[in-house]
């Protein structure tokens, strides 16, 4: 049997792996905060052999409201933490822009996916979008990936603890659980072929 090929996973950062800070932005560590089994979720990504990557809009750049250097040192923690509890994110890509600026990077448009996929190499097909907004879905669909929705309140949506929503996750983890048990199913049909 060969080897496994490297599977990848697209994370949104705010609202999915930290807390939003209403009305605001992330603009210090001390205004980042982990949302719950965040860590965990990476963690088990990296046991699995995800490479797991940040695409994420960051307009408090644009905005003047942090610089890029500012950014950089966020960035620097959040993989200093991610890695110190047994999780990987492999590359993280940043639109500073705002919405006026008209980049093609700026989620809902699928730019910073599509330079992901050129400098990594992956199957859109294969890959997961995780994100908290309609604008991560519209970005996944435009450029060829499946999405995963993290809605807080989705267990209010559900029966017998299964959502009725399709690809609607109440957290990283269970988006995390979720792609972990659809590879499982896909490699178990191509041992079948």
């Amino acid at each position: 049997m060969g080897a496994l090929k490297q599977q990848f996973v697209l994370l949104d950062r705010d609202g999915v792996i930290n807390r939003r800070v209403r009305g605001g932005y992330v603009t210090s560590w001390d205004d980042f905060e982990f949302l719950p089994r965040a860590l965990d979720a990476l963690r088990l990504f990296a046991e699995n052999g995800y490479a797991t990557m940040v695409i994420s809009n960051q307009a408090c750049v644009g905005k003047g409201l942090l610089s890029a250097s500012g950014l950089d040192a966020i960035t620097r923690r959040l993989l200093l933490e991610v890695a110190l509890s047994g999780g990987n994110i492999s590359q993280i890509y940043y639109c500073p822009h705002t919405e006026q600026d008209g980049c093609s990077c700026r989620k809902p448009k699928p730019g910073l996916i599509e330079r992901a996929r050129t400098e990594h190499s992956f199957l859109p097909e294969e890959t997961f979008l995780v994100g908290d907004s309609v604008s991560d879905q519209i970005a996944a669909e435009a450029a060829g990936c499946s999405s995963i929705l993290i809605q807080r309140d989705a267990f209010l949506h559900s029966r017998n603890g299964e959502s009725k929503l399709r690809n609607v996750a109440t957290s990283l983890y269970e988006a995390a659980e979720m792609i972990l048990a659809s590879q499982h199913v896909l490699a178990g049909a191509q041992y079948r072929h």
